[in-house]
């Protein structure tokens, strides 16, 4: 990747090329209806990296009050191996904080090895394990949590 990527608000006419992000990324992609109901959701925020007009991956997080959920990241396989999930998790991270969660949940697959050891080191602990949950291919959900937001805070603010 040559030009460095662009972090924005997601807008409607990013909803295609989010849809196909979701048809590459995820065995159980989300429609495409559910994806713009995030748009217009004042719980959910979502937010897309973009280069050369190309979108790369995007984050949607879930605020209720004083909690948070990390509802979704997805990179483009091609554009993987440059650190987009992490600069998609701390626009989450952030748009959390900004919006007032103390904590924050989120759901990964047990084999997301790149994901889990992302989540960990953004201060998210395991908290526990759904048998089968997913089911294409049938794998457990790990779930953890993330009780110390304010901790984050400054980390994840761009200087």
């Amino acid at each position: 990747m040559s030009v460095l990527p662009e972090l924005r608000h997601a807008v409607v006419s990013d909803l295609e090329a989010m849809a196909e992000a979701e048809r590459r990324c995820f065995p159980d992609p989300w429609s495409f209806r559910l994806l713009s109901d995030l748009l217009s959701s004042s719980y959910d925020s979502v937010f897309v990296l973009v280069a050369e007009d190309t979108l790369l991956g995007y984050v949607n997080v879930r605020v209720l009050g004083d909690e948070a959920e990390l509802m979704r990241i997805a990179v483009l396989p091609k554009a993987r191996g440059q650190h987009l999930g992490l600069l998609l998790l701390r626009a989450g991270l952030r748009e959390m904080c900004a919006r007032g969660a103390e904590a924050a949940t989120l759901e990964v697959r047990a084999g997301n090895t790149a994901a889990i050891q992302l989540y960990e080191k953004h201060g998210f602990l395991l908290a526990g394990r759904r048998k089968n949950y997913y089911e294409k291919p049938v794998e457990d959900a790990l779930i953890y949590w993330n009780r110390t937001l304010s901790v984050w805070k400054e980390e994840v603010t761009d200087a």
